[in-house]
């Protein structure tokens, strides 16, 4: 089988933030592209430069883990990247070849690979033994990264809230979690709740405090880029990793297990 995960530590001292986890996905993603000479599993394209199908290729997480000093001041403690379709062997050979990551003066960290398997390989809540929340497996999640819907929420011409059957307005950001986690091919989540942030450096961050759009590509959030967060429970455990959204491949939408 092939692996589908390739875990990093980070080793810089001066390590951004989580909130600049878009940065920096967008960062290792273009190292990953020049590295592997344009591999599907990193573009997201054939070789016609058509996108794929499915969501399959690589997705960029970043982390802040606070455990063995690390992650204390709300910095990026480790880089995940997980590809549902494999990483073929030229493509571990280019994740292999990450050791730095850079951009102009403002960004230049060192990353430390600790290796490949599957998502149950590095997934669990105990930090010190440096296990990945974001690759558990619950029933219970919480937002991590701000959740960037991808419609607009919908109104009739009199200016009416266009509601589905359950009764939310449809394009809604709940009403968009809730469409993207049924195509991304979860259940139906029995518990959806609102939540105003995340907790970084033993600080609440809120969620515009992320930055939330791409240096490159054209892709762009709905509306003005409001980021939301929510607490999900489902009906049935769930292995991770759970992200949908607007810069899903670019660590945002990302949910870390929420079992307390």
């Amino acid at each position: 089988m092939r692996p589908t995960v390739a875990r990093f530590a980070v080793a810089s001292k001066n390590s951004p933030q989580l909130t600049d986890t878009i940065i920096l996905a967008d960062r290792v993603h273009a190292a990953l592209v020049s590295l592997s000479n344009g591999s599907r599993i990193f573009t997201g394209c054939d070789e016609q430069g058509r996108p794929l199908q499915g969501n399959r290729h690589a997705h960029v997480f970043c982390e802040s883990n606070n455990a063995l000093t690390k992650g204390i001041d709300g910095e990026i403690t480790h880089i995940t990247i997980y590809a549902p379709a494999g990483f073929e062997s030229e493509d571990q050979r280019a994740v292999q070849d990450l050791n730095n990551v850079w951009g102009g003066d403002d960004l230049k960290i060192q990353v430390i690979l600790l290796g490949f398997g599957q998502p149950q390989d590095f997934g669990g809540i105990d930090l010190e033994r440096g296990q990945c929340p974001l690759l558990a497996r619950s029933r219970a999640w919480v937002s991590r990264t701000p959740f960037l819907p991808t419609r607009h929420p919908k109104v009739t011409r009199a200016g009416a809230l266009k509601r589905d059957a359950s009764g939310l307005q449809i394009g809604s950001s709940e009403h968009e979690l809730r469409r993207l986690l049924g195509l991304a091919g979860f259940p139906e989540p029995v518990l959806v709740e609102p939540v105003a942030g995340t907790s970084l450096g033993g600080r609440n961050i809120p969620w515009h405090a992320f930055l939330r759009r791409r240096e490159t590509g054209k892709g762009r959030p709905a509306g003005n880029g409001a980021g939301y967060g929510f607490r999900i429970e489902f009906p049935l455990a769930v292995q991770g990793p759970v992200a949908v959204g607007y810069g899903a491949h670019y660590g945002m939408g990302g949910f870390y297990n929420g079992q307390e």
